[in-house]
């Protein structure tokens, strides 16, 4: 510690290092106060090395602490609890100011390791989504003063993955899976809300959990959505008044996901692994913009906070990447 009264101004200058590394500095008018302020530094190092010496909550108890301030505000808080609590218990629930990176690669190996037993297969995007996870829990309970020591994970790398494939359906395909809804399953509920889902880009769920009051005006309100924000989509007439009396005659949407899987068979379309439901919108998505949407509008009815979601379809734009064509080295040769 250094204490300097500076000659110019008669003002008291400390500089001090309380941990190895950390300095701090301060300008006082008087001796006595920079030496209240070194013991003030003292008394803080003091109490946080206590604090993080005497913090052996575990992993299991720092979730459930994240879940009670944050978690239950979630839409899926309730699951990615679950998942965080079996992932403690693959390690012993450990204290949660040890988990490591290491930790976190061991738990991947085990979970391999299983998947080539044939048990509980998972993918390395899933393992990504379960980091993403618990490094949320310690960076909210770092903000809220909760923990007071780093973030534990966060030098942990992520998996990197294949992007997937953007399957969609052509509008042959679409006509055929509509013509095979219709010959093959009854009451209408699947058929329209296949047509919904390709009419709006919402989600299977998004669809199948409107009432008939969500239908006015002449669009369909979608609530509750993945993003909590309230999407008005509008619709042909003859499909809005169509879905409104179905919904005024059964009150709700009676089909399944798995009834839309044996659809996509029986029409003899192939999917690629991972896809079912979720074709639908990225149908609407996909011929949206190769008819020449706008990218910001589509963003907008998709509900995408990230115009980055949003952008995989640009290349459906007719006019994307054209420039490939023209500019190109045998394009040029040609020319000459």
């Amino acid at each position: 510690m250094k204490i300097t009264k500076d000659p110019k101004t008669g003002k008291w200058k400390l500089d001090v290092e309380i941990t190895k590394g950390k300095r701090y500095r301060k300008t006082c008018n008087t001796k006595t106060e920079c030496l209240e302020y070194y013991h003030q530094l003292k008394r803080r190092q003091a109490d946080q090395e206590h604090y993080d010496r005497h913090d052996n909550r575990s992993l299991k108890a720092i979730v459930d602490l994240w879940y009670e301030g944050r978690g239950c505000e979630l839409v899926k808080g309730e699951r990615i609890r679950r998942i965080l609590h079996s992932m403690a218990d693959v390690l012993g629930n450990p204290e949660a100011r040890k988990m490591t990176p290491k930790r976190f690669n061991d738990y991947k190996a085990i979970r391999r390791i299983k998947a080539q037993k044939g048990k509980n297969t998972i993918a390395d995007s899933t393992l990504n989504n379960y980091l993403t996870y618990l490094r949320s829990v310690y960076n909210y309970l770092i903000a809220i003063g909760e923990i007071n020591y780093p973030n534990p994970l966060a030098q942990a790398h992520k998996i990197k993955v294949q992007e997937p494939e953007l399957a969609y359906l052509t509008r042959d395909q679409v006509c055929l899976l509509l013509a095979t809804i219709e010959q093959n399953f009854k009451h209408n509920h699947l058929l329209l809300v296949t047509k919904l889902c390709l009419a709006t880009g919402a989600r299977w769920g998004e669809i199948t959990s409107r009432k008939v009051h969500h239908f006015k005006n002449q669009q369909v309100d979608l609530t509750k959505t993945k993003g909590k924000r309230i999407r008005s989509i509008p619709l042909d007439e003859e499909l809005y008044e169509t879905a409104k009396e179905h919904l005024e005659a059964h009150g709700s949407f009676k089909c399944t996901r798995k009834g839309f899987a044996k659809a996509i068979k029986l029409a003899g379309i192939s999917l690629p692994d991972g896809q079912n439901s979720h074709v639908l919108r990225h149908t609407f998505a996909s011929h949206f913009m190769m008819n020449k949407g706008n990218i910001i509008v589509l963003q907008n009815i998709l509900g995408h906070t990230d115009i980055k979601l949003t952008m995989k379809y640009a290349k459906f734009d007719p006019e994307h990447f054209k420039d490939a064509i023209n500019l190109n080295p045998l394009a040029q040769l040609e020319r000459q």
